[in-house]
């Protein structure tokens, strides 16, 4: 069997990520992903064996993973495989040492800590910001990736920096649901200003932001709301 253009593997991936990340599994179409890709819906089989094995293509892609030798066309390894290299995935592009280093120190944090731990947030969100959009869109309609995404990232991520913002108090133990809330408001504006800004229309871009004064509101943002929670509750 000849070898089929890597580049156009590579086109049909990008295409199924936009389809999928604007439609979601059930509503996108082989059809509408060949359309973006500029192929036939004959020649999208040759490349992928099925819708599902289109997902993993685009998982594939989003998460870095070589394409140029895959063997095709791909086939559905299962959306356990697909969920486990998105989680290996973000283990990779992790990098949050503020937030790590506040966690075990025995020094109380401070607004200046918060502010460094909303900025790198920020810098793994902007550089992860298309595979994030992609399983944000699909993963209420995959339970391995439901469960990944708001209870094993999400949810323990929101914890840990309520956890930081009871320390700035010299307080242990569980956040109150107000103050996760807090925290569960903090990580959306900065995921807001890292990631849905540039998706923006026109009409509702800020003129003249540029990416650097983004990350800084964003951060003193994020410790600005963890920060006015934690008093609110002393």
């Amino acid at each position: 069997m000849a070898k089929k253009p890597s580049d156009k593997t590579d086109a049909i991936a990008e295409a199924a990520i936009a389809c999928f990340s604007d439609l979601g599994i059930r509503r996108t179409q082989m059809a509408d992903v060949a359309k973006v890709a500029g192929v036939s819906v004959g020649t999208l089989y040759l490349y992928v064996a099925s819708k599902e094995a289109l997902f993993h293509l685009a998982i594939l892609k989003v998460c870095a993973r070589p394409l140029a030798e895959l063997p095709l066309p791909l086939t559905d390894p299962g959306m356990e495989e697909s969920a486990a290299i998105f989680a290996e995935r973000a283990r990779e592009v992790r990098h949050w040492p503020s937030l790590d280093d506040a966690l075990i120190t025995t020094a109380k944090p401070d607004t200046e800590t918060l502010r460094q731990i909303g900025a790198e947030l920020y810098d793994m969100l902007h550089e992860a910001r298309r595979a994030i959009w992609l399983v944000d869109r699909c993963a209420q309609e995959i339970p391995a990736f439901e469960q990944l995404h708001a209870l094993d990232l999400r949810a323990h991520h929101r914890d840990q920096i309520a956890r930081v913002a009871l320390a700035m108090r010299g307080r242990k133990g569980p956040p109150s649901p107000a103050l996760s809330l807090a925290a569960r408001l903090a990580i959306e504006t900065v995921a807001w200003a890292a990631m849905h800004r540039v998706r923006e229309s026109a009409a509702n871009a800020i003129p003249g932001l540029t990416e650097r004064q983004a990350r800084e509101t964003a951060a003193a943002s994020f410790a600005t709301i963890l920060v006015s929670a934690v008093d609110a509750e002393s």
